[in-house]
């Protein structure tokens, strides 16, 4: 019999990637209102102003580092070391006054379902409007 074959290559290549996803409907939190109810002068405690629990996701390909740093953006200018944050890694409420690192994982989908941000009232906190800009960074060596 008769025969006739060739042996194509066909390659390709990877490159690192990651991806970092919040939904929409976690960009924006509204933690609350500051007003005398907060405060207990019974034990001289505030009672904090906390979100629900928010979302994360990171997809990769690689090991990776999310970590988190804030700046003040309202017309009043917030005290970061009583906003807080917790979620990932961290179990407990940090302040954002410095970055944070939420989550150092492997190469996957991580999906970070228990993000909370949180704000220590006090009577330092002048009437206005405050607002926070939590930037997440996730990177890869």
């Amino acid at each position: 019999p008769l025969s006739a074959s060739l042996s194509p290559v066909v390659s390709w290549n990877v490159v690192n990637w990651l991806i970092l996803y919040i939904p929409d409907d976690d960009m924006a939190v509204n933690l609350g209102t500051i007003d005398g109810s907060l405060y207990d002068p019974e034990h001289g405690t505030w009672t904090p102003l906390t979100s629900s629990s928010k979302n994360a996701y990171v997809i990769a390909n690689v090991g990776y580092t999310l970590t988190l740093s804030a700046a003040s953006t309202g017309t009043e200018s917030a005290d970061l070391t009583r906003f807080q944050v917790k979620g990932g890694d961290l179990t407990s409420f940090a302040s954002l006054d410095s970055d944070q690192t939420m989550k150092t994982g492997n190469p996957g989908i991580t999906h970070i379902s228990d993000i909370q941000y949180q704000y220590v009232p006090s009577f330092d906190d002048a009437p206005g409007d405050y607002a926070v800009t939590v930037t997440y960074t996730v990177t890869a060596p």
